[in-house]
């Protein structure tokens, strides 16, 4: 069986010999023994939970538990997959591992994955009798796949992972994990270590930021007035950037709500979050954003009148490209710690070294570029 990694002990600067209850010394001049034991247990149980996250191999198998909190288990190697979210698609391709794709998504990047065969638009919609046909050693997908689709294709025999490719921290465990299932830990390891540097760029620099009248947002998702409450995933950006939410809501993640609403509101900064499944020219951009602004309703807002109105695509808000959204998060809400910050630079430097291809399209407008002033 495989080790836990040393790096996740080094992370908690514990020594792996510390899983050994034996190890564990009360030291009565410091704490009591029920603090100790506290301890001890409490870390222990730390310690099961994080190893549920990491794959254990044995042999010629390798076992994973998904988001659904379910084990899957893998034969090695793993030479033939079908995934059904683009993002997951991203992350198997940025592993260099996008000749073992067999089936795909309606995806669209990287360019060369348009020479794999489609087997459903997304994981709401598989072509399950052409998945089974195919047969492929995984399956990957997110949450929009039933439970009924996932067992009538575990039942053909096909291992899945169901995952949340909206989450970055989650990001960076179905990188590690799908590192191991392909043999490229080595490249997980350089898109980990990639995007954790702008993760702790981000953390440190608003760190002493606190959210305020300044940071307040709005975030409209696809259509007009159709909010990002502070319980959708979306919300995770606004606190990344240590912003605040205006609609707060803990029942519903995309509420639609009354202008009036928003002109009591008065953010400062309004994004719109546009389709992660489709592609976009700069026009495309601008004519949302323009949409937005011409609302005669929201003409007397903050965000409106010192134009604070941003549009980002859904591309990069999940998946290893959910760093780059967060980064234009940070940088709409606190201009002045992100100065020197190019988040349009930074995708593109991710494409490059990770995709091999230079970025046809539009994410986000306006882009801020870095302010060399």
């Amino acid at each position: 069986m495989k080790k836990i990694p040393g790096r996740y002990f080094r992370l908690l600067q514990l020594d792996p010999e510390a899983l050994n209850t034996s190890n564990f010394v009360l030291n009565q001049n410091n704490m009591s023994k029920e603090d100790a034991i506290v301890i001890r247990y409490g870390f222990l149980a730390f310690m099961v939970c994080l190893c549920l996250s990491i794959p254990v191999c044995s042999g010629d198998t390798i076992s994973v538990v998904d988001y659904t909190e379910k084990q899957v288990n893998l034969s090695l190697p793993v030479t033939s997959i079908i995934s059904l979210s683009n993002m997951a698609t991203e992350i198997i391709c940025a592993l260099d591992g996008g000749n073992s794709l067999i089936g795909r998504p309606n995806s669209v990047f990287p360019a060369y994955i348009d020479k794999v065969e489609i087997v459903g638009e997304n994981s709401r919609s598989p072509d399950l009798e052409r998945i089974v046909q195919l047969h492929p050693d995984l399956l990957i997908a997110d949450g929009m796949l039933s439970d009924d689709n996932r067992k009538e294709i575990e039942d053909a025999g096909i291992p899945v992972i169901i995952e949340k490719f909206t989450d970055p921290a989650r990001v960076i465990i179905i990188t590690e994990n799908m590192g191991q299932i392909l043999g490229k830990e080595e490249r997980a390891g350089e898109i980990v270590d990639f995007v954790n540097e702008y993760e702790k760029l981000i953390d440190s620099r608003t760190a002493a930021a606190k959210p305020d009248e300044e940071t307040s947002a709005y975030v409209e998702w696809n259509s007009a007035y159709r909010a990002a409450s502070t319980s959708s995933g979306y919300n995770n950006f606004i606190e990344k950037a240590s912003g605040s939410n205006i609609v707060t809501n803990s029942s519903v993640q995309y509420p639609t709500i009354d202008p009036e609403f928003l002109i009591q509101q008065d953010p400062s900064v309004i994004v719109k979050m546009l389709s992660s499944t489709k592609e976009y020219s700069e026009e495309d951009l601008i004519k949302e954003h323009d949409e937005i602004s011409s609302r005669s309703e929201l003409s007397s807002l903050k965000a409106v009148e010192e134009g604070r109105i941003y549009i980002l695509s859904g591309i990069v808000a999940g998946g290893m490209r959910s760093v780059i959204g967060e980064l234009y998060f940070a940088k709409w809400l606190h201009p002045e710690l992100f100065q020197d910050i190019d988040p349009e630079a930074i995708h593109e430097e991710m494409a490059e070294r990770f995709f091999g291809q230079e970025l046809e399209n539009a994410y986000a407008y306006p882009s801020l570029k870095m302010d060399l002033s």
